[in-house]
């Protein structure tokens, strides 16, 4: 069997709204990547998913590229039921992506167990058979952190998990930070984290008073905050309720290291 020439693996692809670009992978002395559309592209009923030529506005003129590419998506409790889309396309300048609107149904993702953990697993084969113009230079995958929207909060992959746990703990979060501001509402909810952090992610016994003194950091921090034109009366009271649950986390992480 043919090895991928890239497999792309999505985390928390249920909870994903925007459209996410892969790595960019090397195939048959050319670049490429991949764009998904978790939501679909223009279609709200199907996830969407292209092939895209790396660079195309910078290569050189008239250039183009004849390719059979293949996109599976892997059914992970049951291989022999994952989704296969073929086709063949010669990619130009005008042109230079191609892929399916109606990927695969979303309701299909998990009554058919596309995903596992909220993980989807796509291949791409991609067979380039002629070529126009100058290949491109070797490249090196692209390492980019991606963020997934938690309650209306924009996190990093890796802080979903820490931030489903305060607002499964804390329900009143999205209540208490509520700025319409899209940059106010990451700031607060980094903070928030840090917090979480220094807490919970560090053994009770090893948790020290220099621990202790990053919360006091992190308030200082929520005060600077207060700079946003327009938003310092409701700055105030975001602080006050904010500094109210970091009193009270560490009220409980004192009590449990005592007991």
């Amino acid at each position: 069997m043919r090895t991928p020439s890239y497999t792309m693996e999505i985390n928390y692809f249920s909870q994903r709204n925007a459209p996410i670009r892969s790595n960019l992978f090397r195939s048959y002395s050319c670049n490429w990547y991949v764009t998904v559309y978790p939501k679909g592209n223009g279609i709200n009923t199907h996830m969407s998913m292209y092939l895209d030529v790396a660079n195309s506005l910078s290569l050189y003129q008239g250039w183009w590229r004849r390719a059979k590419f293949r996109f599976v998506i892997v059914n992970q409790s049951n291989v022999a039921r994952s989704k296969r889309l073929a086709t063949s396309y010669t990619f130009n300048k005008t042109w230079p992506n191609l892929g399916f609107k109606k990927a695969l149904r979303l309701t299909k993702l998990q009554e058919e167990m596309f995903l596992v953990n909220d993980k989807l697993k796509i291949e791409v084969y991609v067979y380039v058979y002629d070529i126009m113009g100058i290949l491109d230079t070797h490249v090196l995958p692209e390492k980019k952190d991606t963020t997934v929207c938690v309650n209306g909060f924009q996190v990093l992959d890796s802080q979903v998990k820490s931030a489903n746990i305060i607002f499964e703990t804390y329900p009143e979060t999205a209540l208490y930070i509520y700025p319409q501001d899209p940059q106010l509402k990451t700031a607060y909810m980094n903070i928030l984290l840090r917090i979480y952090e220094t807490l919970y992610n560090n053994p009770l016994e090893k948790l020290t008073e220099s621990e202790l003194s990053k919360l006091e950091k992190a308030s200082v921090e929520r005060k600077k905050l207060a700079g946003y034109e327009a938003q310092a009366l409701e700055l105030g009271k975001q602080l006050k309720n904010l500094e109210l649950m970091m009193c009270n986390l560490k009220a409980e992480i004192k009590s449990k290291a005592e007991s």
